[in-house]
C-alpha cells in the first residue's frame, strides 16, 4: 500500500497511520491472510491501539466522510484496519 496522506487523516489519530498503511488492505481475502500470517504481537499491538482509539475513530469513520459517494484511500485503508483489529 502507498503512504497515506497525514493532511487526509484527523491529527488525533496520526499515531495510527502506520497501523492502518501496513493493515488497512480493502479487499477482504487479503486482509484476512495478512492476519493470519502476522506475529501475535503486532496483532496485539492493532487490537489495543484500535480500542484505545475508539471514539476518534468513530467521529472520523461515522462522520460526514461515510456518506460518500466517494471515500479517500485514507478513509478506506482507516476502516480496513479497524476490520482487521476486529478479524484479529
Amino acid at each position: 500500500m502507498a503512504a497515506l496522506n497525514r493532511f487526509s487523516v484527523p491529527s488525533e489519530l496520526h499515531g495510527l497511520i502506520a497501523l492502518a498503511e501496513k493493515f488497512g488492505v480493502s479487499d477482504d481475502l487479503a486482509r484476512e491472510q495478512l492476519v493470519k500470517r502476522s506475529p501475535p504481537r503486532e496483532l496485539q499491538e492493532l487490537k489495543a491501539a484500535v480500542t484505545a482509539n475508539e471514539e476518534a475513530l468513530d467521529r472520523w469513520l461515522a462522520g460526514p466522510e461515510a456518506r460518500g459517494p466517494k471515500f479517500s484511500d485514507e478513509y478506506i485503508a482507516f476502516s480496513a484496519m479497524r476490520m482487521a483489529a476486529d478479524y484479529a
